[in-house]
């Protein structure tokens, strides 16, 4: 009797076959981990840095008691929560505004630095007033029949008409004589710092108003205000020339006359021909 044939055992994998596969699936494995680790980065930065908003920062260092302009600021974007409290997001929000401490250049501008009211600075620092280079203010008294009834304001500018009795210059047929001696000049100010309103908002009937003009012609209207009757005179806002005036030869804006009398206003403004 025949005795049957042994069965073969099974054949194994070819080892070098499967550790290629193993190394395969590791592989991507790690790639898909990697992948997942790398998204949820993404989007818990998304959702810490929340949208982006804009502030008003400063494009240069700015002193205290300087007056903010428009070319000292610029917009930068921030995220949401990184918004410092009570910034400031548009540039025309800060129009009138000045600084109550140094303002570094990047900062951002925020309530707490700046301010529109004179009072809120302290009074040993007032504001810087606008005054252009070469130029001075000059306070002049106002009331409600010379001052326009107090319908003038901040920003506003004005003509000052003199009424004198030429029998100053001279005692040969006295008369009474009108001029315009100044043209366009800038209110900056209406009456002390504690009742200084915005530029255009109306204050009432003031003792005094503030206006720039050159050195050498502050002297002159020194005398006029000693000597004549001043008027004031409000112009069209559509008239206003928001440019310095031209220099006058005879009255340099940077120098002041030796002495301003009789003689030299005459000359000036030729009250006597009149």
């Amino acid at each position: 009797m025949a005795l049957p044939l042994p069965i073969p055992p099974p054949a194994r994998p070819n080892a070098g076959v499967r550790t290629p596969l193993f190394l395969l699936g590791v592989g991507m494995a790690l790639l898909a981990f990697i992948a997942m680790f790398a998204f949820g980065i993404i989007f818990a930065n998304r959702g810490l840095t929340g949208r982006q908003v804009p502030v008003v920062i400063a494009a240069v260092d700015i002193q205290a008691r300087e007056p903010i302009t428009i070319d000292m600021v610029s917009l930068a974007q921030v995220s949401s929560s990184s918004l410092p409290p009570h910034a400031f997001l548009r540039l025309e929000d800060l129009k009138g505004y000045s600084a109550v401490v140094p303002i570094y250049k990047g900062q951002a501008l925020t309530a707490n630095i700046v301010a529109s009211d004179p009072d809120q600075i302290q009074s040993s620092s007032n504001a810087y007033l606008p005054i252009p280079q070469g130029y001075v203010a000059m306070t002049l008294p106002s009331g409600e029949l010379q001052g326009v009834a107090g319908y003038v304001t901040p920003g506003d500018y004005i003509n000052v008409i003199a009424t004198v009795n030429t029998s100053l210059f001279s005692p040969q047929g006295p008369h009474m004589a009108t001029r315009t001696v100044f043209s366009n000049l800038h209110v900056i100010r209406v009456g002390p710092p504690s009742l200084s309103p915005k530029e255009g908002q109306a204050i009432g009937v003031s003792t005094s108003i503030t206006v720039i003009l050159s050195e050498c012609n502050a002297q002159y209207l020194e005398w006029l205000l000693t000597n004549v009757t001043l008027k004031y005179v409000l112009l069209s806002f559509k008239d206003y020339d928001v440019q310095p005036p031209a220099p006058d030869p005879t009255c340099p804006p940077t120098a002041a006359p030796a002495v301003v009398g009789p003689t030299q206003v005459d000359a000036r403004w030729a009250f006597t021909k009149g």
